[in-house]
């Protein structure tokens, strides 16, 4: 059977290398949005004329190993020269890149004291170093769709927010966003024709929550040709993937459905 042709867009990001550009990035502002994101703006030379041709494009972010000031870069093939020390790297969306100045802006879900890159980010100051790679694609324009629906919990929300800004003017958009409660909204702006629906999880564990999948699952959506974009937990993903395609009969094909994290009980095999 022959296989569908992939879009321009989706050609691209399965064709551009990885990592397409490497460089040291520094501190230059921390702010908090709201009390559980950490927004924070690097700066520096190797940001210059950063591809940027997807919304909520990802980069991989590198931190220097214990009792070492900078990181050590990866070449082509993510391949490190021998004697590397252990770094942690880990991937984060572009919220926003100026390339002006330049600068990249990233939110960082705040974990408490949960995950390395969480404890860097709530004591995060100017002046820092760290290294990237890439960055990749993670979000493909169809300029032929009819309405867009995004949803997702908070890890999802910087892609979401990036993808929103980007959107046509009057384009039938539905977005769902899950968050611990009300504290955690921020503002959304588009010229898209907008809806969105603020999903609170009042106490439940994130990826334990049902009322996101609910949500969707409620949800009149437009006739027409949809483009969907979810994101969060894999399991969470998973069901709601298999809602829209399945019983909703959409389609859903590479980088629509991403599992950002998962439980450490959740099977191996849900990405």
């Amino acid at each position: 059977m022959a296989q569908a042709q992939l879009s321009p867009a989706a050609a691209r990001a399965r064709d551009r290398p990885f990592p397409l550009r490497t460089g040291r990035i520094e501190v230059r502002h921390v702010a908090r949005p709201t009390p559980n994101v950490a927004r924070i703006v690097f700066s520096g030379e190797d940001l210059r004329d950063l591809p940027d041709e997807e919304p909520g494009e990802i980069i991989t972010l590198i931190w220097p190993a214990e009792g070492r000031d900078e990181p050590v870069l990866p070449a082509a093939g993510w391949k490190f020269p021998d004697g590397c020390p252990e770094q942690h790297c880990r991937n984060y969306t572009v919220r926003s890149y100026d390339r002006s100045r330049p600068e990249l802006t990233i939110d960082f879900v705040l974990h408490g004291d949960h995950g390395a890159a969480s404890r860097w980010a709530t004591a995060a100051r100017p002046g820092q170093v760290l290294g990237f790679a890439g960055p990749r694609i993670h979000f493909i324009t169809e300029p032929d769709a009819d309405w867009t629906l995004l949803a997702g919990d908070e890890t999802a929300l910087p892609a979401i927010s990036a993808t929103l800004e980007r959107l046509p003017a009057g384009h039938p958009t539905r977005v769902f966003v899950e968050v611990a409660d009300a504290s955690c909204h921020t503002t959304l702006w588009s010229a898209a024709d907008l809806t969105l629906e603020w999903i609170h999880r009042d106490g439940e564990a994130p990826g334990r929550c049902t009322r996101l999948e609910e949500a969707v699952r409620a949800a009149e959506l437009p006739e027409g040709q949809g483009k969907v974009w979810v994101a969060g937990e894999s399991l969470v993903v998973r069901r709601l993937r298999e809602h829209l395609k399945g019983e909703r009969g959409l389609t859903i094909g590479p980088l629509q459905a991403i599992g950002y994290w998962k439980h450490r009980d959740t099977p191996a095999d849900v990405e």
